[in-house]
């Protein structure tokens, strides 16, 4: 049955950008920076021209930057315009953690290529 599994706050900003890569058919953002209806909502804007959305698969890696605070990181916008430049099939994203421990053994999928 399709089901959409968005996990909420800033730690669920990342259920919302890899939705696409894990077989989600739709994802949501927020019109603009400061009108989001939830918690660690993303604009459209950055979705779209920060993150790339239509060009996400499941055959997408994931690459990202781990700690906490990671939100004001600009490694995704010159990461993932980095690879839009070489026509690579990743993602850079933050990952907000406060465990490095349980973040590592629950993210040690091959789909998860690197992490700074």
């Amino acid at each position: 049955m399709p089901t959409i599994g968005l996990a909420m706050g800033p730690i669920g900003t990342i259920s919302r950008i890899l939705s696409p890569k894990f077989g989600g058919f739709l994802t949501f953002g927020s019109i603009s920076a400061g009108k989001e209806s939830a918690p660690g909502q993303t604009t459209l804007s950055e979705l779209r021209n920060v993150y790339c959305l239509s060009r996400v698969d499941e055959e997408t890696k994931v690459y990202g930057i781990i700690g906490n605070p990671v939100s004001h990181s600009k490694g995704p916008i010159i990461h993932n315009a980095a690879f839009r430049a070489i026509s690579y099939n990743g993602i850079y994203i933050p990952f907000l953690v406060d465990d490095i421990k349980e973040f590592l053994d629950a993210f040690h999928d091959p789909d998860f290529a690197g992490f700074r």
